[in-house]
């Protein structure tokens, strides 16, 4: 006959044995018949995604949260403003990092250089009027894909990003072509990636 003076530890230790047991019984039981291959893709896609993963895709949600923000308590030319100022850091800070040098040519002479050296439709000059589109990502020269933006950070288009941020393009390629023809342009974006269209494409007036 089964002792029935069992003090309180004592019990308590042989229910979790038993508990122990029959949850490793029933674990194994549950396995039997499974892949091992099976368990290491569940394992593997528990596994974190790399640093610079996680960092990208804050930074993606970062910016479309600041552009709402400017967007929201900002009029629209106060907007362009900031993002034409940023465009034009950006491209100074390309140069000073590139180590590069703009030697200053003449309208005359940049037509001259196109209509020789450029064999794409990535330019055409009219008078005083440049029609550009980007073809090619500045950091490594090679031709881009159709649809796909070239500034590094949204090169992945982050989903509901507001088209205000187009404007940073604009005062990239107003500082560029300001520095290289040494006098004033006007920019004017007629088509952009982020609206849809296949490449970005600008109107630069040379005043």
């Amino acid at each position: 006959m089964a002792d029935i003076n069992m003090d309180r530890s004592e019990f308590l230790r042989s229910a979790g044995r038993c508990c122990v047991g029959t949850w490793v019984g029933l674990v194994l039981g549950g396995l039997a018949g499974v892949r091992a291959e099976d368990v290491a893709d569940t394992a593997s896609e528990t596994v974190a995604k790399p640093r610079s993963e996680t960092r990208m895709e804050f930074a993606e949600k970062w910016v479309t949260r600041f552009m709402d923000v400017l967007d929201e308590n900002l009029d629209k030319e106060t907007c362009r403003k900031i993002m034409m100022a940023n465009g034009r850091k950006c491209y100074r800070g390309w140069i000073e990092e590139t180590g590069r040098k703009i030697n200053q040519i003449t309208l005359e002479q940049y037509a001259d250089w196109i209509d020789k050296n450029v064999k794409d439709d990535s330019y055409r000059i009219e008078g005083n009027v440049i029609y550009f589109q980007f073809m090619a990502a500045a950091e490594t020269g090679l031709p881009s894909e159709e649809g796909k933006c070239l500034c590094t950070f949204v090169e992945t288009m982050p989903e509901g990003l507001s088209e205000t941020y187009c404007d940073c393009s604009i005062g990239y390629v107003k500082e560029w072509h300001e520095l290289l023809l040494g006098r004033p342009v006007e920019v004017e974006i007629i088509e952009s990636v982020l609206k849809g269209n296949k490449r970005c494409k600008f109107k630069i007036t040379v005043l």
